[in-house]
């Protein structure tokens, strides 16, 4: 039985935002503003205990602001990190130091029956809010695909969230793309991953260090005022100006995740893909180069009739896409 009213977080490696929705049985656009909201820094204290008891005490203060009293009330929380199973286990959390924390167990037995807490992946939350009610809406299959400090996709196909039979499909950035000794290491802890190459940090952490020895030359080191200070928008904007080392970096980082984006498209044949992220939006340089590379590389059938959209809901896409999967009115 859907919930009409749902508390819906948003745990990123930086921020943690929460949000009270009222209307979600409704499906209307108008869900998305919700009652009450509100953004805090993460801090240092990741803890699994700190973090659980802040989300626990924070749900009953966004309640009472909202001047909501319902019991039974479904707290969603999409949550930066690999899970393992329907019940919150997180296998790996690098943003937070995590490896087997069952999150949703701590959260469910801190916050007691007045309440039932779900945990999902929190690019698969962003994904379905974009579904229900941001660029994918109307459409009944969606591949979405957001780029900034890693590399994260979700897909809904015939309406249904593709979750996978441990929770943890759609883990894009996590496919592997280099298997010989010269392979980057990933955040994950293993080796040759898209989001090694192409995530924001990634590219960010390598431009860095190559740009800090005197060999290496680009526009972007004035940009950013120091290589030290380069960041990917500094990247972009030397690409643009035609840059060696910028278009050098692009031409081979852009195909490798142009190609992985081509192939989820080519497996899932979605109607719409959506492309989101800080650095998918920030960066239409890279863009560029890596849709070129997207349209050599998908299957034409799969091509076919498909529409390529920008996420609509900014940062509010996973704290709407927590709140209607915890609601069941997903």
């Amino acid at each position: 039985m859907s919930s009409d009213i749902a508390v819906g977080f948003d745990l990123g490696g930086t921020n943690l935002r929460a949000a009270v929705f009222q209307g979600l049985r409704s499906g209307h656009a108008g869900v998305t503003t919700p009652l009450v909201q509100r953004r805090e820094a993460i801090g240092d204290d990741r803890s699994p205990e700190h973090i659980v008891e802040r989300l626990a005490k924070m749900v009953p203060e966004l309640l009472r602001e909202a001047q909501v009293g319902a019991l039974h009330l479904p707290v969603g929380i999409g949550f930066a990190g690999m899970l393992n199973g329907k019940q919150g286990m997180v296998a790996n959390a690098p943003n937070f130091g995590w490896r087997e924390v069952p999150l949703g167990a701590m959260l469910r037995k801190r916050l007691g029956e007045r309440y039932t807490a779900s945990v999902y992946n929190d690019v698969n939350a962003i994904a379905y809010g974009e579904f229900a009610l941001g660029a994918g809406r109307g459409s009944q299959d969606m591949l979405a695909i957001f780029g900034g400090t890693g590399i994260g996709a979700g897909a809904v196909i015939d309406g249904r969230l593709v979750e996978g039979a441990n929770n943890s499909a759609l883990e894009l950035g996590h496919t592997k793309i280099v298997f010989d000794d010269s392979a980057r290491a990933c955040s994950c802890g293993l080796h040759g991953c898209v989001e090694a190459y192409v995530g924001g940090a990634a590219l960010q952490a390598r431009a860095r260090q190559e740009l800090s020895h005197k060999r290496a030359r680009s526009a972007a080191i004035a940009l950013a005022g120091g290589a030290d200070k380069v960041n990917p928008g500094h990247l972009d904007a030397a690409a643009d100006e035609g840059d060696d080392y910028a278009l050098c970096l692009y031409s081979e980082v852009a195909p490798l995740l142009g190609v992985a984006i081509a192939n989820a498209v080519t497996l899932f044949n979605p109607k719409v893909l959506v492309l989101g992220g800080g650095l998918l939006s920030r960066t239409p340089v890279l863009r560029a180069h890596v849709l070129a590379a997207f349209e050599v590389a998908v299957n034409p059938p799969a091509l076919a009739g498909l529409r390529i959209e920008d996420a609509m809901l900014g940062d509010d896409a996973g704290l709407i896409g927590s709140a209607l999967l915890a609601s069941g009115a997903a």
